[in-house]
């Protein structure tokens, strides 16, 4: 249960205007929930990766922790990251009709782009992946998806997404599920939303101290339209 109601500011504030004029979205654990299809995918070749396969208590642990620290508990080679993203991106595509929108996700996005706020996504799964789960749930809303490979450094890929699009910095904020989120918009010194409904648990991202914290789709209503 959140500890506290609303949206919970814990990082440092940010120079600039409200409201906010573009939003960006993390798509897996953000949008979409991923994570019980990568969870079977997993299972499903726990045996060729050499690990035992995930029980409930294994993915509680998993998500009060680092991607690194991650890596290090499955002695995953670093050289071997890219290739089993890319494959498990390939078998995910195949799963799309598994995965479903965290609740009250579409309201928002439907009513913010009402509202005239420019939607964007950027994320490490295919563009097509993620147009196609867009499609099945009605939401093909986005002006834009920005899908770059980025396995330890998001922020190039936010970068490289706001040189593309034009955006400045003072009127963008992100909304993201993992601390890599968060790590990534203060190196590129944008404003960043942690939700608490994806991957990674509430006090693994409050302690990064995000310029917002939030536990529902609503409380992002209220930052970025104030």
């Amino acid at each position: 249960m959140p500890d506290e109601i609303g949206p919970t500011r814990t990082g440092v504030p940010r120079q600039g205007t409200f409201p906010y004029l573009t939003l960006i979205f993390d798509f897996d654990g953000t949008i979409a929930d991923t994570l019980s299809a990568i969870i079977r995918l997993v299972n499903e070749h726990a045996k060729e990766f050499n690990i035992k396969p995930l029980a409930e208590t294994d993915v509680d642990e998993l998500r009060g922790m680092s991607n690194l620290d991650i890596i290090k508990k499955y002695k995953v080679p670093l050289v071997k990251v890219p290739y089993l993203a890319l494959r498990a991106q390939k078998e995910l595509n195949q799963r799309i009709g598994e995965m479903s929108l965290f609740p009250g996700v579409k309201e928002l996005v439907l009513d913010l782009k009402r509202r005239g706020i420019r939607l964007g996504i950027l994320t490490s799964n295919s563009r097509e992946n993620v147009r196609k789960f867009l499609r099945a749930q009605d939401l093909d809303v986005f002006d834009f998806i920005h899908a770059e490979q980025n396995f330890f450094g998001k922020n190039w890929a936010l970068l490289h997404l706001l040189k593309k699009f034009h955006l400045k910095k003072e009127e963008v904020i992100y909304a993201g599920d993992e601390v890599r989120d968060i790590e990534a918009c203060q190196k590129v010194n944008i404003a960043v939303i942690a939700v608490s409904w994806g991957f990674h648990r509430r006090k693994l991202l409050q302690d990064k101290r995000p310029t917002f914290l939030v536990d529902s789709p609503d409380e992002i209503r209220a930052i970025v339209a104030g």
